[in-house]
């Protein structure tokens, strides 16, 4: 009984801690690569004809979405053109 409780407790360590070492850090992402995300998402957002109201949600949908590809922390708002 004894043995079957260490190894229980034992592998429900052992998974909490791999677990945690999956979440990567995220770094936040140069402000280099971060205007030319948002160059390249305006230019899908023209080939995709998005209306002026919806360009800023797009935009910064498309960011974030490139921005977790390579694992990097989303933006909140979009950077200033510069």
């Amino acid at each position: 009984m004894k043995k079957t409780l260490a190894f229980t407790l034992l592998v429900l360590f052992s998974n909490m801690s791999y677990s945690e070492e999956e979440k990567p850090v995220l770094e936040d992402a140069p402000k280099s690569y971060l205007l030319s995300l948002v160059a390249d998402c305006s230019e899908y957002a023209t080939q995709e004809e998005v209306e002026a109201q919806q360009l800023n949600t797009y935009l910064l949908q498309c960011v974030n979405e490139e921005l977790e590809a390579s694992y990097y922390k989303p933006i909140s708002t979009l950077p200033p053109k510069a």
